[in-house]
């Protein structure tokens, strides 16, 4: 991916501008957008009915209801609000495996998921990480702000070790309003997911994890005799790959695996795993829709 604009072809973008980022809660942003607020006041959607008091706005008083009852009642409806959106684009070494690369994938999901926040005029904030926050695009919002965003993106290389944990402590320890976190990662973190979920939960975002692995990391298929390298510390170990090894492997990624969706699945987050040479529009168009993170 040499240049920020061979992210996505036109029609692709024209395609994504149809789906919407789905939120299960009402949202707390304080500018017009496309999402249900929690307050109540001048929208279009009918909420509910209160006792009329001294200073509030006489257009929404119910008529019909006075006439009926001789009673002064208001009617609220719901505000649309902008959404945050968080994206966290796992930046770490072991993102750089694979063909096509999982960093790869991952920052055009990242960038997609941008996007249509941007076109919802939510407000959007991208975070590549590895052992801390790598680099930080801070909070954009508009149209305007896609191109911008993509060259962002573009310009960020994996190096370094995985350190979920940090990162979000780093980010979230600063005060930030409730929205939809985006978490897309291979997870491979020493630290383990758990903790880290658990941290974050305290903050009741709206949480999505998106496990990015690579073809040779879901199926390997390895010589008799082979030399295994750590992308993240360069440490190396020869190893014969015998099928009872290759099927223990196969286990352990698969408990990794379902250990991050439980975690998920507690919390109430949505998760989903994508494979770094899946067809990428079937992930937009079919699997984020199906798993409730867009319509």
């Amino acid at each position: 991916m040499s240049q920020a604009r061979s992210l996505f072809n036109e029609d692709f973008l024209r395609r994504l501008e149809h789906l919407n980022i789905v939120t299960r809660r009402p949202v707390a942003g304080h500018l017009r957008g496309s999402h249900r607020s929690r307050r109540q006041g001048t929208g279009m959607v009918f909420a509910d009915y209160r006792p009329y008091t001294p200073g509030d706005d006489t257009r929404n008083l119910d008529w019909g209801t006075y006439i009926r009852l001789d009673r002064l009642i208001l009617r609220l409806f719901e505000e649309e609000a902008d959404l945050p959106v968080y994206v966290f684009v796992d930046a770490s070494a072991s993102m750089n495996h694979g063909m096509p690369s999982k960093f790869d994938f991952a920052r055009q999901i990242g960038a997609a998921l941008g996007y249509l926040a941007l076109l919802n005029y939510d407000r959007v904030s991208i975070v590549a990480w590895s052992q801390g926050i790598a680099a930080e695009l801070p909070v954009r919002r508009g149209r305007s702000q896609v191109w911008p965003m993509f060259k962002f993106l573009e310009g960020v290389a994996p190096a370094g070790g995985t350190d979920l944990g940090i990162a979000l402590r780093s980010y979230f320890g600063a005060r930030r309003t409730r929205g939809l976190v985006v978490l897309i990662s291979d997870f491979l973190d020493r630290g383990g997911f758990t903790e880290s979920a658990q941290w974050l939960s305290q903050f009741r975002h709206e949480v999505a994890a998106i496990q990015v692995l690579s073809p040779e990391e879901m199926a390997p298929e390895l010589p008799d005799q082979v030399v295994l390298v750590d992308d993240e510390t360069g440490a190396a170990v020869t190893l014969e790959a015998t099928p009872e090894l290759l099927e223990a492997y196969r286990g352990a990624l698969s408990e990794h695996c379902s250990g991050i969706e439980n975690t998920c699945r507690r919390f109430g987050w949505s998760y989903l795993t994508a494979r770094s040479d899946a067809p990428f529009e079937d992930l937009m168009l079919t699997a984020l829709r199906r798993e409730g993170v867009l319509r």
